[in-house]
């Protein structure tokens, strides 16, 4: 029978085609260790056999000993064949491409929220559903221990809103978003001893502008810069107004940890902003400790970040332990930050009235701050995250109860 090729045919042998050759490329091709288009790192070649056993092994049984059969049989928790799935979809070929086309199909179905993020209209909005209620009081009370134990450095806490609380009304009800507004109250409520800043006012008369990245979870230079208005009666700093600096325009092309998440290239790219002292700025020395390695700066903008995907690192440098700022300011004023990433862009504006500032992740602390640092060299201290990273990192937050 003579034969004939048919659309049919075509198809199947072009989809046949496919599943044999793209894996196949997939891992004959160099292999990445991140993503930094999805900001995460990448699944790893697992191995069914055990190094050290297998150089060691000298007789046939110690081969098949080196052998994890175990990792290769298993059907439940940590198996061979799940991890090297992982692997085959982390590297195949045209990987970042054939996500967006996944995303773009949920979407055109009528699913509104991919991997935790909804967008609406050009604005990208990380959702925000449940929290631990039982370890929000709990991070409190360690806020409440440490201001307690440390009289003598004044406690306060601003705890910031995300993008949802400003677009969170263009989601349908049945989303089940909550208010991050109730939730922060809730928090205000849980302090005693301490002075709460409501930034949240603040930032809610100026909703309009552009306060809240597109692509990114973070507030923009403009959402910090009314926050650090808002604090500074509270603080005890004469604000300057928007008049007294120069804009500086970083970056046109930054796409932030929310688009990592849909990779919705409808979005458009976010713009990144420097505010700079028309009249001057303070001379500073900012000291970076990631715990591995100790880096020095003569500015609070590590502009290197501005070349890679991570540009919003560009304030203050990455996630670290400790960064510790000094100015040339001559006031005595110092002040502790026990922080997220919110804080790093608006310790610029802070470092304009501080001699010393001192910002610390507890997420990298496993101990008493003052192992870290002279706690008696702190007049203040602020605790600033946003609502969303407060309600998830409670645990770190906890943590200020070693600190005695």
């Amino acid at each position: 029978m003579k034969f004939k090729m048919t659309p049919n045919k075509l198809m199947i042998a072009l989809f046949s085609a496919m599943l044999v050759v793209l894996p196949v490329v997939s891992i004959i091709l160099p292999k990445q260790d991140k993503s930094e288009v999805e900001n995460r790192s990448l699944q790893s070649l697992p191995t069914p056999i055990n190094s050290v056993k297998w150089e060691a092994a000298k007789t046939p049984k110690d081969y098949l000993d080196a052998v994890k059969w175990k990792y290769i049989n298993n059907r439940e928790g940590e198996a061979f064949r799940d991890d090297f799935e992982k692997y085959l979809c982390d590297h195949i070929v045209g990987r970042t491409e054939w996500v967006k086309l996944c995303n773009r199909l949920q979407t055109l179905s009528g699913k509104q929220e991919i991997n935790g993020v909804y967008t609406v209209g050009d604005q990208m909005v990380q959702s925000f559903k449940d929290y631990d209620s039982e370890g929000m009081e709990k991070a409190a009370a360690a806020i409440n221990k440490f201001a307690e134990r440390h009289p003598n450095i004044k406690t306060y806490v601003m705890i910031a809103p995300t993008a949802q609380e400003f677009y969170g009304n263009k989601i349908p009800s049945y989303a089940g978003l909550l208010s991050e507004k109730a939730f922060i109250d809730d928090v205000y409520k849980q302090l005693n001893g301490v002075t709460t800043i409501d930034c949240l006012s603040y930032l809610s008369a100026h909703k309009d502008e552009y306060i809240c990245y597109r692509t990114d979870h973070h507030w923009t230079s403009l959402g910090a810069f009314y926050a650090y208005s808002a604090a500074a009666k509270s603080l005890g700093y004469s604000a300057y107004g928007m008049g007294s600096f120069n804009i500086e325009t970083a970056s046109n092309d930054f796409r932030g940890t929310l688009y990592s998440k849909n990779l919705d290239d409808s979005v458009p790219a976010d713009t990144m902003e420097y505010y700079h002292l028309a009249n001057g700025e303070p001379e500073v020395t900012m000291t970076v400790n990631t715990g591995t390695e100790i880096k020095t700066y003569d500015s609070l903008y590590v502009r290197e970040f501005l070349d890679t995907k991570d540009k919003y690192s560009s304030f203050t440098g990455s996630n670290a332990p400790l960064v510790d700022i000094k100015t040339n300011i001559d006031n005595g004023k110092s002040i502790l930050v026990i922080k997220d990433s919110y804080a790093h862009s608006l310790v610029p504006f802070l470092a304009n009235h501080y001699s010393h500032i001192t910002m610390v992740d507890m997420r990298y602390i496993q101990t008493d701050l003052g192992r870290l640092v002279n706690l008696d060299d702190y007049s203040q201290a602020l605790v600033m995250y946003n609502a969303i990273t407060f309600a998830e990192d409670y645990r770190n937050i906890g943590k200020l109860n070693l600190t005695k």
